[in-house]
Formats: C-alpha cells, sequence, structure tokens
C-alpha cells in the first residue's frame, strides 16, 4: 500500500491514512482506508480483491457526511461493520451486495447514547458494541442496530464469537498490578481471570481479541521489550513472545490484530510502502 507523505510518515491525529486492519476465517486481509474512505481487500497472498466505496455507502445508508472510518470488524452473514466518527455512526457493508445500513446513536442524554466511538466489536449473533471512549462506558446493539444494554466503564473490552466478554483493569498505588476480568455474557458479573505477571512495569497494554477457541491474546510493553500473551478460558497461560518495542510509524487505533486461528499481525510503515508483519 502506497503513502503519500514523503518521509512516509502520516499526518498528526488519529484519523490519518489505513486506520483499521482485519483478517477474516479466509485469512482475507480487509483495509479501512481512512483518508480515502474505502474499505479494500486483498487475500493471503496479498493480492488486491474488491473495493468497497465508504462515503457511496454512507450516502446509500442516509448518512448526511462522508464518512471517516477509525475502526473495521466483521459480521455475520458476510457483512462489514465501520466506525465513522464524521457521522457518529455504525456503517454496515453487505460484501455479498446488499443495501449498505447505518446504526446511529439516540440523542445526547438518552439512556443508549454514545458521544465519541472509539472501537467496535461483533459477535456470533450480530450484535454490535460500540466503546465509547468519552462518557467510557460501551453500548450494546443488536444485529438490526436495535440498542439493547449500556455496559458503564468497560472500554477497551474484548468480545468472542459466543458473547463472552473480557477488560483489563489495574489496581491504585505504587505498586501496581494488571488483572483481566472476563463474563460469560454482556452485563453478567466480571470476574477475575488472571493477574498479568511482568518481570519490569508494564507501560501499556491492550487486549487483541479472542480467536475461535475461545483463547485471549493480551500484548503489553515494558520498557525493554513488547510480550504477547495466551490465555485459555480458566486464564491459565498457554503462550508467551517476546518481541523488541515495536513502533508502527503512525497514529493507528489497532496495531495488532488477530485471526480466528490465533494469528497476530502487526504493521509498520517503511516509506514508500506499508509492511504487514505476522508473528511467528
Amino acid at each position: 500500500m502506497w503513502l503519500n507523505e514523503e518521509n512516509g510518515s502520516m499526518l498528526d491525529g488519529p484519523f490519518q491514512g489505513p486506520m483499521a486492519f482485519i483478517t477474516d476465517k479466509k485469512s482475507n486481509l480487509w483495509v479501512g482506508d481512512s483518508l480515502n474512505a474505502r474499505v479494500l481487500a486483498f487475500d493471503s497472498k496479498g493480492r488486491q480483491g474488491r473495493e468497497y466505496d465508504l462515503a457511496s455507502a454512507a450516502k446509500e445508508a442516509g448518512l448526511a457526511s462522508d464518512p471517516l472510518l477509525v475502526d473495521l470488524v466483521p459480521s455475520i452473514n458476510g457483512k462489514l461493520l465501520a466506525a465513522d466518527v464524521s457521522n457518529n455512526a455504525i456503517l454496515e457493508i453487505d460484501a455479498r451486495g446488499g443495501k449498505a445500513r447505518a446504526f446511529t446513536s439516540q440523542p445526547a442524554g438518552s439512556t443508549f447514547h454514545w458521544s465519541q466511538i472509539n472501537k467496535i466489536h461483533s459477535d456470533g449473533k450480530g450484535r454490535i458494541y460500540v466503546e465509547d471512549v468519552a462518557l467510557r462506558q460501551t453500548v450494546m446493539l443488536d444485529k438490526d442496530g436495535k440498542p439493547e444494554l449500556v455496559l458503564p466503564g468497560q472500554i477497551g473490552i474484548a468480545v468472542a464469537e459466543d458473547g463472552r466478554l473480557a477488560l483489563i483493569a489495574a489496581t491504585e498505588g505504587e505498586k501496581q498490578e494488571w488483572y483481566v476480568y472476563t463474563c460469560e455474557e454482556p452485563g453478567k458479573e466480571l470476574v477475575k481471570l488472571a493477574r498479568l505477571n511482568a518481570e519490569n512495569p508494564i507501560l501499556w497494554i491492550s487486549l487483541i481479541g479472542y480467536d475461535s477457541q475461545q483463547k485471549l491474546h493480551v500484548v503489553y510493553d515494558t520498557e525493554l521489550a513488547r510480550h504477547y500473551i495466551t490465555l485459555d478460558s480458566d486464564g491459565l497461560l498457554l503462550k508467551k513472545s517476546t518481541t523488541v518495542l515495536h513502533d508502527p510509524g503512525y497514529d493507528v487505533n489497532r496495531p495488532d490484530w488477530l485471526d480466528k486461528n490465533g494469528n497476530i499481525y502487526t504493521l509498520q510503515v517503511r516509506h514508500p510502502k506499508l509492511k504487514i508483519l505476522k508473528l511467528e
């Protein structure tokens, strides 16, 4: 993928350039290109396939402005969901050729209002989870965009196909400890799944997501390295990998992502191309 800046970098700010990357069950790569308001599909060998015009899809769905994509996730029945911060909406694209739909927030002050979309998720029932970084909550919609539930204080989550939900929380104090919490269904009580043990203080941490075997993948940085761990449904550590600290080259919402087989991908900008890397 070719970048516009002469030095291979992107302009400052969270919404520049290719912003979202996902890999589907068939190892196809989907790239949300924010600058050009489109979604590109590549096969497992890197050959470009389909291209979806987000501006046309937004117009078809009745949205007022051209979209500004910040996240992208697969849904059920060949659908793609794009988080559009320009219209504060979720844009549903039918990869099989059906009409695009848009799911918008309820008015400010209402129970199911969201103010600033950060990330979105979907489960095996097609339910949509809208993370609102401004109000620090997640709003859950059904597959047709009808609001069903608000999860106060729950952001930075991971959602499994069966609706299992996980998030990370830290203790207060000088010796900060990090824990993974989980619940079997959205809205149920969160229980402690695992404590994250690191030899050095954790500087940054994120849930990459669940794979098809319900294994949870976590990434975190210490001062000297980046660490990837895999936990089973009981919180047992299945795998740990350590790499050098990695700078993707520009500000991107999800620097790491996961396919359903548990393979982890990341990206790196090296002028004049954007490179996709796979963790071995």
